[in-house]
Order: structure tokens, then sequence, then C-alpha cells
């Protein structure tokens, strides 16, 4: 617990791979959403992962495939013919006498030429993505001994460069949220599908431009003898910037980004306040990045 972001001990070889113990991103994380928006998108409200790894209902992070987990143990493979893969398990330390929260998360990557293919999933286990992002205390299963719950993602990531100008992005994923509910109105299980495209043109030495589109559906769900209705789930986030390099080091950048929401989605990229139901968020931003 003495750093936020990646920390972590570990043994590399060239010949065996990397074993590292301790808090870091999940391959599922770092196999997808590849192409960084003008070098800054860590954070700020040009971030894909908002709609891109997570629901569109509820605000608990318990429900995000796009996680940095603590108590980790994480082996990622030597490079072999363009090859390479990651697997990671970690757990929350809180198991009960009918519960233990975990999540195996891995992946693989082939890259070759101007290509690039990755592939990966994830499961939580007890974790109670679904229950803990439910509209109403009644649909939540979260404080029901007897009740488990088993979330998985899968996605697959293609990127293409293009004469070192165009670099191209596409992403797509399905995310699914299970729980054993019996009780009459409670939640059972939500899944939707998500989707990316990015392009990024290094016009020259100086200028570059980037602009990107997600999509995320609406999905389906189901409640235990109940109707469970998805209707404006679904969201859309478009942005576009541009950069001026002084140097290899410093640039001067401007972006913008349009969120629009579902009349029943609350996805948000806006670190500073939360949107209410339905509410579409618009952001512009100018700044200047230097790398020491």
């Amino acid at each position: 617990r003495f750093a936020q972001r990646d920390s972590f001990v570990g043994l590399a070889s060239k010949r065996f791979g990397t074993v590292k113990l301790g808090r870091m991103d999940t391959p599922f994380k770092q196999y997808g959403d590849d192409i960084s928006f003008l070098g800054i998108s860590s954070g700020n409200f040009t971030s894909t992962s908002n709609l891109l790894r997570k629901p569109g209902f509820g605000t608990n992070s318990a429900s995000s495939f796009h996680l940095r987990r603590q108590n980790a143990f994480d082996y990622e493979t030597p490079q072999f013919a363009g090859f390479q893969g990651e697997v990671q398990y970690s757990t929350d330390e809180a198991d009960t006498a009918s519960r233990r929260p975990h999540v195996w998360s891995g992946g693989i990557k082939w890259e070759g030429g101007p290509f690039e293919v990755a592939l990966a999933h994830e499961k939580h286990f007890d974790l109670f993505g679904g229950s803990r992002n439910v509209p109403t205390a009644a649909m939540s299963n979260f404080t029901d001994a007897s009740v488990r719950s088993r979330d998985k993602a899968t996605q697959v990531m293609l990127k293409w460069k293009l004469n070192k100008v165009h670099q191209f992005e596409f992403d797509a994923n399905q995310k699914k949220y299970d729980e054993n509910a019996s009780v009459t109105g409670r939640f059972q299980s939500y899944k939707n599908n998500s989707y990316l495209f990015i392009w990024d043109a290094r016009w020259s030495s100086s200028w570059r431009t980037q602009v990107h589109y997600i999509k995320s559906t609406k999905g389906e769900c189901s409640r235990v003898n109940a109707v469970c209705n998805t209707d404006g789930l679904e969201g859309s986030q478009v942005s576009a910037g541009f950069a001026y390099y002084f140097s290899k080091r410093t640039y001067l950048f401007a972006m913008a980004s349009f969120l629009r929401n579902g009349f029943s989605a609350v996805y948000n990229n806006s670190p500073s306040q939360a949107p209410s139901v339905g509410e579409d968020i618009t952001q512009y931003a100018v700044g200047l990045s230097h790398s020491f």
C-alpha cells in the first residue's frame, strides 16, 4: 500500500520470462486499448475505459475490467516467433466461509511487421460487479451470503501501422456479469458488447492528430422471476485532438471529447464530477507536455 500505481518486485529472464509480485495492471487491461491518446490519455477525459470496459449503470469499480490489482502474482512468457503471453492471479484477501473474491486475467499477443493482434480474457469471482451497481438495494445480492458471482470479459485487439504515418486500432469486447440468485426480483445477469476505433496520424516530426470512437451497446439482463429492461443503457464517445512538437520531449496539444449517454446510462469520463442519469458530457482542453 505504499504506492497507487504499478509497484512490484520480480525476476526477469530472456529464456524463462518474467515473474512479478505486487500491485499491477491486469493483462486484460494491457492487451487492448494500446494507442494512448496523444500520449496523455491515462486519467483524463479522453480515456476510453469508461465505455469500453464498464457497464452503463452504477459507479462501483467492481464492475470494471480496466483494473490495477493488488496482492497479484504475474507471469509473462518470453517472446517467441512474434508471440508473447501473460497470466495473472490476484486476491482481495477477504475470504469468508462462503465467498472467495479473486481475479484471473490472461492474454496472448502476436506482432509481425505492421500488424499486432491480441486476445485477452478475465474472470472475477465474488466481486459482484452486477449487484454492487444495480439501481435499488432490493435487486442486490451483495449482502446475501448464499449467493456467488462470476463476472467475465473477453476482448480482441487488431492494430495496423501504415507507412510510418498512420496507425489504426480496433478493439471489441464482451462483458458478462452472472450471479446465482434465487430470491424473486434479484439481479441474475447482464451482458453487453463494446467497440473502439482509433486513428493516429503523425504527419511530420512536428504535427500529430488523433481521433477515436467508442460504442457500448445497451446489452441484455435478467432478474429472478421479474422483468429486466436495458433500454437506454447504451453510450458513445468521440474524441479528437492534435499535437505540435517543439522537440521529441515537448509538445503543445488541444483536444475535445463528446460523451453521449443513453437515457438510462451513467457513463462518466469526468474526473471532477459525476453526471446525472442520461446526461451528456462535453469537454475541451489545451496543454503543454514535457517529458523529463
